[in-house]
C-alpha cells in the first residue's frame, strides 16, 4: 500500500490502474477477503502514521482471479478526537463493465493533525453545516417564497461508518429557517437520509443532479412522505446552497485536487 503526501480533506479521491486480480496471488478461500486484500494493495494509505481501526464490507459480486478491476476511493468524513484526527473512506472495486464488484468503509485514526484539513462546509447534516445553510438561504427568495406557507421540520441525514449517523433539523417557518439543532422537540416532519458517500459525490459533482440520485433510489426519507414529495423544490434548493458552501471552500488556495494512482480520476 502506497502513502498520500499531501493534506487530507472530504472529498478527495484516489483512482488506481485497473489490475487483473490473479496477478497478486492466488484467491483467498474466503471470497471477500480477496476483495479487502485488493483494495488495501492497490489504495495509498492516508498518511504513514495512520492506523486503520476500522472497515465495513461488503461484497455484492466477489472478485475472482480473472476479474479486471480498478479501485476507487474517496473521504467522506473528516472528525477531531480526544485521539486525533478520525478519518472514513469510502472504497470500491469496479470492473470493466463499470459495475461495483465490492465496496466498504474504511475509518483510519491519524495521531497528528497537520495533513488535515476540516470545515464545516464538508461536515455534512451537522448543525455547523446547518447554520452555513441558515445564513445562505436567508438570502434567497426563491427558498422563502416556496416555504411561504409551510410550517414543519426538515431532517438531513448522512449515515457513516460503524452505524453511526449526522443529522441536523433545520426549524422552518413561512420561508425562514428559525432554528438548526440535532433534534428539535417533536421530531422531524421528514428527514432526507443518504450514505455519506452519496452525499459527497452529490456535493463535488459537475451538476446538482440531487432529483435524479433520488429518483435512483440513492436518497431515502422517513416521516411523513406526503410532505416530502411536496417539498422537492425547497429541498433542491437547500442542496444547491450546500453544493456551494461545499464547492467554494474546495477551490481555496492550498487545497490538494484530486488525487489519482497512475491515470486520471474519473468523473
Amino acid at each position: 500500500m502506497s502513502t498520500l503526501t499531501t493534506s487530507i480533506a472530504v472529498g478527495d479521491r484516489t483512482v488506481s490502474e485497473p489490475r487483473r486480480v490473479s496477478e497478486f496471488g492466488p484467491s483467498l478461500p474466503e471470497p471477500s477477503l480477496t476483495g479487502i486484500v485488493l483494495a488495501g494493495m492497490l489504495t495509498p494509505r492516508p498518511t504513514a502514521e495512520a492506523t486503520r481501526t476500522g472497515l465495513q464490507w461488503n461484497a455484492e459480486c466477489a472478485v475472482t482471479g480473472p476479474d479486471v478491476v480498478h479501485v476507487e476511493s474517496v473521504v467522506t468524513r473528516v472528525e477531531q478526537s480526544a485521539d486525533g484526527t478520525i478519518i472514513d473512506r469510502h472504497v470500491r472495486l469496479v470492473d470493466h463493465g463499470g459495475s461495483v464488484r465490492e465496496q466498504g468503509i474504511e475509518t483510519w485514526l491519524l495521531r497528528e493533525s497537520s495533513d488535515v484539513r476540516y470545515d464545516p462546509a464538508v461536515d455534512f447534516c451537522t448543525p455547523a453545516w446547518g447554520e452555513i445553510l441558515r445564513e445562505s438561504l436567508s438570502a434567497d427568495p426563491d427558498f422563502a417564497s416556496s416555504l411561504s406557507t409551510w410550517d414543519g421540520t426538515v431532517g438531513l441525514r448522512c449515515t457513516d461508518a460503524s452505524g453511526g449517523a449526522r443529522e441536523v433539523h433545520l426549524r422552518i417557518y413561512r420561508g425562514r429557517i428559525i432554528d438548526v439543532a440535532r433534534r428539535v422537540p417533536g421530531g422531524a416532519t421528514f428527514t432526507l437520509v443518504a450514505p455519506a458517500e452519496t452525499w459527497v459525490d452529490l456535493m463535488f459533482a459537475d451538476h446538482n443532479d440531487f432529483m435524479r440520485r433520488a429518483i435512483r433510489g440513492e436518497f431515502s426519507s422517513s416521516g411523513d412522505g406526503y410532505e416530502y414529495l411536496r417539498l422537492t423544490k425547497p429541498l433542491d434548493i437547500v442542496i444547491a446552497h450546500a453544493r456551494t458552501a461545499a464547492r467554494e471552500w474546495q477551490s481555496v488556495a492550498g487545497h490538494t485536487l484530486p488525487l489519482t494512482c497512475g491515470r486520471e480520476a474519473r468523473s
